[in-house]
């Protein structure tokens, strides 16, 4: 125990709080001779190691990570902070540990005798671990530490090694380093008072609390507890070098160490890609909160009494994704019901008249109690205003996600939550005990009968009528107006609703039995601007207009709130709005109903400013969420289409039945077969897999199925609790044969599993053809609805000669890095499990596994490992796989259907499973392919031919037309196409048209002669600049940031399209690359127009901020297409373009494309000539710009 006196005397000079960043004191020091890889606390900090390519180690003044400074306000490495941590007097210690790695004499000796020596790895430890760490104001660390120390003295007086130093040399230090770590994990749940809770710390995963006499788990060292899970941090820590550095540290080791693990964060250096780190102490950096979202250190004690949890108003998103596939609500005659449903709770709390006698008083108002016609207005207030009830809400309450798997849960239904909380017995019978807060007494209660009376006397139906009719076409009209081309689609009686009668409001539409006409379906989707004025039109007749105020602030409030209205009616799919963006504008201090009782017509103080807004912020979240969301979806059903990427299509209920009725019936008949509800119940409640979902997307003229297996079904057995998805359940499944298709790659064939790997495959094709290989044929076949074609039996027997394995181990792992945000503020960092397979033995640690495979590209990432490890055999795998395919369970409206042929579609393991049936189809159909003058690639079902013989590529094409019933192949022979002559059974196979020599693939143009890839950009090259393909393709941020999203959008917008295979100059020649450089730049600069002509004028960037656009898009395009990151993920790719060509082909894209609207981009487009002509008098100089962009551009 002498050495632990010892350290706590030391301990108010070792436990100083760190300096803070910048902070440089006037005192100077002695420095070591040979301190050349530290420096005294007083001094610069410490610099830390950057590994470059060769492995050489350079060092930087300042220890900066994207990452880290994000969640720790000062980042040191590990020599650093035990140099910070150092008591002053320990200047020996000092030289030490700055002397270590340092060379000396014998340092080449030992390096050749032990590669790996002491030094060596300590060294490494010491300059490349990086320790995130917290400030602590100096009473508080000394007065931490002193009890650290104390509570150490007091677990060791409980076991029998209190007698041990680390005066007994390396064997000593092992020994003690292990007994700090098994200390800290103890004093860690030691903190926790709640036995089943354990701490947020990776040191203490795998570990619990050992409760009652059964004990759980493996028995462990450390007192009252027992170990679940094996933890490789604590055993790593426990390892050397850590040993040897506690040694190092001499007295004040103790001390110093377990501050470090009890009070840091510990990051090592993972030798794979451009600063990442493997978290190997600490609270899992994935839960941190940021520095941006702390207000106060995050310590225990200066954080006695926490802040309530609040969301601001910017943080409160509605979630537009619930107006989405939404289904029509049928009445008993199976009309479609249309306004808002009947759970919504304007229709279940309608507004009771109370019965009066003959003396007009009310029968049921006796003793002061509240009437029986008050009670229906009350529950709609709650539904308003939940947080004035402390409710549940969208403000101060957490989202539960056993329940929702969006955003913010759903609040149609609250009875249950209501009942639970408020209820009280009272002679016998349960009623609800709700007291009405002061703010919501009065005018408010009289406003919100007058909604429920407006609601009760709105037709819905007629104001849909009104504004987003359908246009029917009579009998006669077809005759006198006939198109060849058009589409019928017949509409029967049963879709239209009865004409009202008397004074009851109907709420079906009252249409005229005919047949609608259109050339696409797209055609028969309500405009959005009617769909948005529809929307008005009923806000405006229910909801009373005092709500917004009187006079002319009514009228401004109310202008305000129906352009917010119209706005969020037409924001694209993926497109939000703020809480805080709806608010902006309106005026709430001139609103009646919001001054408290008895203040009326005074001065608004702050704190009733605060609760006004309050107050109004839930008025306003429910009237988004709980009225336009709502009549929405009661209305329209909202789609995406096949064509336009995020534009949204409203199609009125009765017109999507009529379309899609038909082609779900086929859809019934071919692909499914009915499963009484019965056995389909028995099926689910005997397997974890879910059910799916089908809806049709629309096309052309035809609509897609689509199956989401992403989706949480609730369980059967819990109606109130989400399960799994599918996908999340078929997890082990996919990662098993992702290690396979690792593991075995060859037995995937011509296979691909990007557009990117096509680069790959042709390059190495190229080299080893001869250099006059002359003519090259090209073939490309697709396969008509693959995943719906492979018979099941096939695949199944097939995927169980695939495991090579008995058993797999699951290993996850997160993966957390800067958003691509950069330093937008309150930008979060993005945070991604990732689930592997690894077999039995294979015992590498996760960092061991990521410096395998993590990809050079990464950069700036922390990793966090999990230590839950599942192991699963591969019979249950397989009978898992089996079940998803032969058992794949479809719910279309109450019925049951089982797929009876093909695989499904949006399943995370269909397409490695169709890759695995093709690979066999082309081992056991097309061996004649297996040859050095031949590249099959095939993506999916997609399969192109490339070879110099043309009798292969006659044969493939007639092999693969005539079909194969025992793989399901049938060919779409429209899609067929080759570039020679060639016929099958007397039908000539589509071929490319003479004299063009680019043969699209999957997205991309490749050269018949040279084998140069180039994008595919079809029509897109030549389309208008108002073409709205190209504005449907954006998501607009409108909320936060709008100039610096911008700018970001501009530059991802390149980045997306910066695949290497275009820009590869050893591939592709300099006049292909510029080519494919001036239209990744031509499609950057539309889009960049589009964004801005979608922003309000308000926050379009104005003309200093797009010229720093265009000017940053430049540097970080170059640094792109030539990144050493490039190079050592592709070897051998280069791109020899200057920087000067770059800035040319970037300038003419933008100068084509803003050229078009010269008034708007005056001063831009100024700016883009004087830099082109600075750009033209270098050329003439003799450097910069080749002939082919001065050709091309001018």
């Amino acid at each position: 125990m002498a050495s632990l006196t010892a350290d706590r005397d030391n301990m108010s000079s070792a436990s100083a709080g760190p300096p803070r960043i910048g902070q440089v004191s006037t005192k100077k020091r002695k420095r070591a001779k040979n301190a050349t890889r530290g420096e005294p606390p007083n001094g610069p900090p410490a610099k830390q190691p950057k590994r470059e390519a060769n492995g050489n180690m350079q060092y930087s003044d300042v220890v900066k990570h994207a990452l880290l400074v994000q969640y720790y306000p000062e980042v040191q490495t590990l020599r650093q902070y035990v140099l910070d941590k150092l008591p002053p007097t320990s200047k020996i210690r000092r030289r030490k540990i700055a002397a270590v790695g340092n060379p000396g004499p014998d340092a080449a000796q030992r390096s050749k005798g032990n590669p790996k020596d002491f030094q060596a790895v300590l060294t490494e430890l010491l300059d490349t671990t990086l320790i995130g760490t917290h400030f602590l104001p100096g009473d508080v660390a000394k007065a931490q530490s002193d009890s650290h120390l104390q509570q150490r003295i007091d677990y060791f007086q409980k076991g029998d090694d209190s007698h041990v130093t680390i005066s007994g040399g390396v064997a000593s230090a092992i020994h003690f380093q292990s007994e700090i770590v098994d200390f800290i994990i103890w004093l860690l749940f030691s903190r926790e008072k709640n036995t089943s809770q354990r701490p947020h710390h990776l040191l203490c995963d795998g570990f619990r609390k050992k409760v009652g006499p059964i004990r759980q788990g493996a028995p462990s060292s450390i007192q009252g507890l027992c170990s679940l899970y094996s933890n490789e941090r604590v055993a790593a820590i426990k390892r050397e070098p850590w040993p040897q550095l506690l040694a190092l540290l001499g007295k004040s080791g103790e001390s110093i160490m377990i501050n470090l693990l009890l009070e840091c964060s510990i990051f090592l250096h993972i030798d794979a890609g451009r600063s990442n780190y493997y978290q190997l102490s600490g609270p899992p950096i994935f839960e941190c909160e940021p520095l941006s979202n702390l207000t106060t250190p995050r310590t225990k004690a200066i954080d006695k009494d926490p802040i309530p949890f609040e969301r601001k108003p910017t943080e409160i998103i509605f979630v537009r994704s619930r107006m989405l596939y939404a289904r029509a609500a049928l009445n008993a005659r199976g009309l479609v019901h249309f306004g808002l449903r009947h759970i919504h709770a304007l229709n279940r709390f309608p507004l009771r008249h109370p019965i009066k006698d003959p003396g007009g008083t009310e029968i049921n108002n006796e003793n002061g109690k509240r009437s029986q016609s008050f009670d229906n207005t009350l529950r709609v207030i709650m539904y308003m205003f939940p947080r004035q009830f402390a409710l549940h809400n969208a403000f101060t309450s957490h989202v539960d996600t056993t329940q929702t798997a969006q955003r913010f849960q759903d609040y149609t239904l609250r009875e249950e939550e209501i009942f639970r909380k408020f209820r009280k017995v009272e002679g016998g019978t349960d009623v609800l005990d709700v007291r009405i807060p002061k703010r919501l007494r009065g005018r408010l209660e009289h406003l919100v009968q007058r909604l429920q009376t407006l609601h009760a006397r709105c037709s819905y139906a007629s104001l849909l009528q009104h504004y987003c009719p359908v246009q029917w076409s009579t009998s006669d009209n077809l005759a006198s107006h006939h198109c060849s081309s058009a589409k019928i689609a017949s509409l029967t009686s049963k879709l239209s609703g009865d004409l009202p009668r008397g004074r009851k409001k109907s709420r079906h539409t009252p249409l005229v039995a005919g047949t609608l006409e259109y050339t696409s379906l797209t055609e028969l989707a309500i405009p959005i601007s009617r769909v948005s004025a529809f929307c008005q039109a009923v806000l405006t007749n229910i909801i009373p207009h005092e709500f917004w105020g009187n006079g002319d602030v009514q009228a401004h409030n109310l202008e305000i709130f129906l352009k917010k209205v119209d706005s969020f009616v037409k924001l694209r799919r993926f497109e939000t709005i703020s809480l805080h963006e709806v608010m902006q504008g309106l005026k709430i201090t001139e609103i009646g109903w919001l001054e408290p009782p008895g203040l009326e017509n005074r001065r608004c103080s702050q704190t009733d400013f605060r609760k006004r807004s309050q107050i109004f912020y839930e008025f306003l979240y429910y009237l988004f969420d709980s009225l336009v969301i709502p009549l929405i979806r009661s209305n329209f059903y909202v789609t995406e289409s096949n064509v336009h990427r995020y534009r949204l299509y409203f199609f009125r209920h009765d017109v999507w039945r009529s379309i899609t009725e038909p082609a779900m019936a086929e859809l019934k008949t071919k692909m499914f077969e009915e499963v009484k509800v019965d056995e389909a119940l028995r099926i689910l409640d005997s397997r974890r897999l879910s059910y799916s979902q089908v809806r049709l997307l629309p096309k052309q003229t035809s609509v897609r199925p689509i199956m989401n297996l992403r989706r949480r079904s609730i369980l059967a057995k819990d109606k109130k609790v989400l399960g799994q998805s599918i996908n999340a359940v078929l997890g082990p499944v996919y990662d098993m044969l992702k290690l396979e298709k690792d593991l075995h790659a060859g037995r995937l064939g011509s296979a691909m599993f990007s557009v990117g790997d096509i680069y790959g495959r042709i390059g190495a094709f190229k080299q080893r053809l001869d250099q006059d290989y002359g003519h090259l044929y090209f073939a490309k076949i697709d396969v008509q609805a693959a995943f719906d074609t492979i018979p099941q039996s096939a695949i199944i027997a097939l995927m169980r000669s695939i495991p090579s394995q008995s058993r797999y181990e699951m290993v996850k792992h997160v993966e957390v890095r800067p958003n691509d945000s950069g330093t937008l503020t309150g930008s979060k960092a993005m945070k991604r499990w990732h689930s592997s397979a690894r077999s039995a033995h294979d015992k590498s640690t996760l960092k061991q596994m990521i410096e395998r495979q993590t990809a050079p590209s990464k950069k700036n990432a922390v990793y966090v490992d999990s230590v839950f490890r599942k192991a699963h055999s591969t019979r249950d795998l397989l009978a898992l796989m089996d079940s998803h395919i032969q058992q794949n369970l479809v719910k279309i409206g109450k019925k049951y259907y089982r797929q009876k042929d093909g695989i499904p579609q949006g399943s995370v393991i269909s397409s490695v499973l169709c890759n695995y049936f093709y690979a066999d189809l082309e081992t056991k159909q097309l061996q004649f392919l297996q040859a050095e003058d031949c590249l099959l690639l095939r993506l999916i079902d997609d399969f192109l031919l490339i070879t110099t013989d043309k009798s292969k590529a006659s044969g493939f094409v007639t092999v693969m037309q005539k079909g194969m019933p025992e793989y399901g192949v049938t060919v779409s022979p429209g899609k067929t196409l080759v570039n020679f002559d060639m016929a099958v059974d007397g039908t000539k196979v589509p071929r490319l048209r003479d004299g063009c020599n680019a043969f699209p693939y999957c997205g991309t143009q490749i050269d018949c002669q040279t084998l140069e890839i180039a994008k595919d950009r079809g029509a897109a090259s030549t389309s208008a600049l108002r073409d709205p393909t190209i504005s449907n393709s954006l998501t607009v941020e409108f909320s936060r940031h709008p100039g610096q999203n911008f700018q970001r959008k501009v530059i991802n917008s390149f980045k997306v399209q910066s695949n290497v295979m275009f820009f590869d100059t050893r591939h592709n020649t300099l006049d292909t690359v510029l080519r494919n450089i001036q239209e990744s730049f031509v499609e950057t600069a539309t889009k960049a127009w589009a964004y801005v002509r979608c922003l309000p004028p308000g926050k379009q960037p104005g003309p200093r901020l797009i010229v720093d656009t265009i000017s940053n898009l430049v540097d970080v395009a170059y640094s792109l297409l030539t990144s050493t990151s490039r190079k050592l993920k592709n070897p051998g790719y280069e791109c020899k373009v200057t920087k000067a060509q770059v800035r040319w082909s970037a300038l003419g894209a933008f100068r084509m494309v803003l050229g078009r609207k010269q008034a708007r981009f005056g001063e831009v487009l100024g700016w883009v000539d004087e830099e082109m002509a600075k750009l033209g008098a270098r050329k003439s100089k003799g450097g910069g710009v080749s002939g082919y962009e001065s050709s091309r551009m001018r």
